[in-house]
């Protein structure tokens, strides 16, 4: 298997540790530095891997200055920036698949400065990958301690409108494709998914780990209501976001959504 050698740029904590660490374990080469640092030279690297953050929902207000940032010095270097995006920016499709080249976008409120940081990717000029994640589940991850407060709140309902889905990722998953596209003739946008799980599959294995009672169905606007603007956003708009593509192209495997949830819960 090729190694890449890239500059990992996000807020420090285990999260960028393990992500580190599953890298190196790899055979890759992996220099963690956060944003807005400029530590030495980063000549010699295939890429720079900008991940503002564990959750999307709270990436500060400077994204698209810290991508303009990265970009001009990946050029300077002679690197590609891969910038981590989300695939929470996808519209809420119902059962109807979202994929890197729709246009079909729905910038709710606290996603806005990462939905202008892709346009200022866009405009760069430097030769750039992004990457739209699922959400990424597990154990060091905020999402895991959102899903299980909000079902043993009771304020995640299964909305009774039609089946919906949500996108989710592994760390494990997450690096592997790092590892692979860094120093790859990938370009363009690409979803990044290890799994799409019905959301009430998802509920209800959920619950069993926790050992609670399966979540209950209601109207759409009582579950959202319910779920507050934040949790809804993340578990009950429906993005069935599958990256099918990138596992087409090699960079990644897909892993069993059921698998993801227990490791992240139990």
């Amino acid at each position: 298997m090729a190694t890449a050698k890239m500059i990992l740029v996000s807020p420090a904590g285990f999260g960028r540790d393990e992500l580190g660490a599953a890298l190196d374990r790899a055979g890759h080469t992996v220099k963690a530095v956060d944003p807005g640092s400029d530590d030495g030279d980063w000549t010699g690297f295939d890429a720079i891997v900008y991940l503002p953050g564990e959750d999307p929902l709270t990436a500060g207000p400077v994204v698209g200055e810290e991508v303009s940032r990265l970009a001009n010095l990946a050029a300077s270097a002679g690197a590609r920036i891969v910038y981590c995006s989300t695939s929470l920016l996808y519209d809420d499709l119902g059962e109807t698949e979202n994929a890197a080249n729709d246009p079909e976008l729905a910038v709710s409120a606290g996603l806005e400065q990462l939905a202008d940081a892709e346009l200022t990717l866009f405009g760069s000029g430097a030769e750039f990958l992004l990457l739209r994640l699922g959400v990424l589940l597990d154990q060091l991850s905020p999402a895991a301690s959102e899903l299980s407060e909000g079902l043993l709140g009771g304020r995640l309902l299964i909305p009774d409108d039609g089946q919906r889905f949500v996108a989710l990722l592994d760390r494990a998953t997450l690096a592997e494709a790092l590892g692979q596209v860094a120093a790859s003739n990938l370009h363009g946008g690409w979803d990044l998914v290890a799994a799409t799980a019905p959301l009430d599959g998802l509920l209800d294995e959920a619950a069993s780990c926790l050992d609670l009672a399966r979540a209950q169905r209601a109207s759409v606007a009582t579950a959202f209501d319910r779920a507050g603007e934040r949790v809804a956003l993340r578990w009950l708009a429906s993005r069935r976001v599958t990256g099918a593509a990138l596992r087409e192209a090699g960079a990644a495997q897909p892993c069993s959504w059921q698998a993801i949830v227990r490791a992240s819960l139990l």
